[in-house]
């Protein structure tokens, strides 16, 4: 599974907000540039921090996650209130249990409740389990 934090804003400077913030971004984007799939223009500007990385259960990375929200809560509610920010999220990816029927993720009320508390929402991204054969064959991660 992997985990990220995204911040993103219409108007948001992010370029200003992380001159002065104790947070690291792993990447930047600013509205214009072209997206991922070079089709369309970024309709906003933001950035995301990697907070786990690696595929598997939900639950494997949801302490990583309150953990991260903990560590930096006093710049993350900075960051909610400041200018132009119109959409904070944890994104975790994670694989589908391959035999189950039915599948049931948890997310621990402490996760739920610092998330809440910061304006930060929770998006779940799940993926078809992984063959056995081909994660040996691709060393076992995925693009991000």
């Amino acid at each position: 599974m992997s985990c990220y934090f995204r911040a993103i804003g219409d108007e948001f400077d992010v370029d200003s907000f992380l001159a002065g913030s104790s947070l690291l971004a792993d990447g930047v984007f600013h509205r214009g540039e072209p997206a991922l799939n070079r089709k369309k223009e970024r309709p906003f500007t933001g950035f995301v921090i990697q907070i786990s990385e690696g595929f598997g259960r939900l639950s494997s990375h949801t302490a990583v996650a309150s953990d991260f929200l903990r560590e930096h809560e006093l710049e993350l509610s900075r960051l909610s209130r400041y200018h132009g920010v119109t959409d904070m999220r944890l994104d975790f990816g994670y694989d589908r249990c391959p035999d189950a029927a039915i599948q049931c993720d948890y997310l621990p009320p402490e996760l739920i409740a610092l998330a809440g508390s910061l304006r930060i929402g929770i998006e779940l991204s799940l993926y078809p389990a992984l063959d056995p054969a081909s994660e040996t064959e691709t060393g076992g991660t995925r693009a991000a």
